[in-house]
């Protein structure tokens, strides 16, 4: 009989698990990539078009959509976000302990 493998699952991420001391950063940048891509998708646009829209070359909006996080800075992917007609807000709030989060809202 197979022995279960014991898991432990945490509210972190895998950039966190692997002791990245960028992490939080890593992962607000994941999550705005995502948002990217599910704007692109529910709009139907082409890597072509969206490439237009977000005035980046079609190959860094591939980057995109393959997870290539090293290839955008923060600030990058706000700008596309806005180029792609999205509101950005920033809200800033004290954190409950210790040192804050860096989260994409819905």
């Amino acid at each position: 009989m197979a022995r279960k493998a014991n898991v432990t699952y945490t509210s972190e991420s895998a950039f966190h698990a692997l002791g990245l001391p960028d992490a939080e950063d890593l992962v607000l940048r994941a999550d705005l990539m995502r948002k990217i891509s599910e704007i692109v998708a529910a709009r139907g646009l082409t890597q072509t078009q969206a490439s237009d829209l977000m005035h980046m070359d079609q190959a860094l909006v591939s980057a995109l959509f393959n997870g290539q996080i090293t290839a955008f800075s923060t600030d990058r992917l706000l700008q596309a976000l806005s180029d792609l007609g999205q509101d950005v807000e920033l809200r800033i709030t004290p954190a409950p302990t210790g040192k804050g989060r860096l989260r994409v809202a819905a």
